[in-house]
């Protein structure tokens, strides 16, 4: 099953996680920005502004010790981050939304 984010842009072409690192997406040509986790899939839509973050762990000194602990794909809304959340180790799915105006 897969796991991990798949965009498309505007022209069609599809990318995901499995293929290119997010900081060679072209962020301002994104329609369509998922999450999939075994076979269950979160769709984000027409947004102004995507991000993709990563909560991982690894051990120091041990080399394939690392290990992504949680997954979050998001857009920006108004003064709003709105997060989706998978948990790696469970699948279970959350939805955060942050007012970046009370920091």
């Amino acid at each position: 099953m897969r796991r991990g984010w798949e965009v498309e842009l505007s022209n069609g072409v599809i990318l995901r996680e499995s293929d290119l690192d997010w900081r060679k997406v072209p962020k301002n040509q994104i329609v369509r920005l998922s999450l999939f986790y075994d076979g269950r899939q979160w769709d984000l839509l027409d947004k102004e502004a995507y991000f993709v973050k990563y909560r991982a762990s690894v051990v120091p000194g041990i080399a394939d010790s690392f290990r992504i602990e949680r997954r979050t794909v998001g857009f920006y809304e108004g003064s709003n981050k709105v997060c989706y959340h998978v948990e790696e180790a469970t699948g279970r799915f959350s939805v955060e939304v942050i007012d970046t105006n009370g920091r």
